[in-house]
């Protein structure tokens, strides 16, 4: 008598099987990351990420009379170099902001 072989679905081999052209996924390389472009101006959630904020306190900031903010379309964005000169008058008006010591 011969010995049992187990029975297995067309669909199961061809699953199981390296698809010819297409490395699998434990032969395949890792993606680069690309460097991310450094514009003139950024998304109101760029900005959050850089200066460690929260969202909405970004866009709080966004709508204060002299921040560097404008619109493209629907779309606010904030000038990278608006928004250091922004913080270095900020820093210069408030200077109880600065570490620094007094004599």
């Amino acid at each position: 008598m011969p010995p049992q072989t187990k029975r297995v679905s067309v669909a199961k081999m061809l699953r199981n099987q390296q698809r010819p052209g297409r490395p699998s996924k434990a032969f395949m390389p890792e993606r680069e990351e690309k460097p991310k472009y450094i514009g003139m101006a950024m998304t109101v959630e760029d900005m959050a990420d850089e200066l460690t904020i929260g969202r909405s306190i970004a866009y709080d900031l966004v709508q204060q009379p002299g921040f560097p903010s404008f619109m493209i379309g629907r779309r606010v964005l904030v000038s990278r170099k608006g928004l250091q000169e922004w913080i270095d008058r900020q820093c210069l008006e408030r200077p109880e902001n600065l570490d620094v010591q007094k004599d």
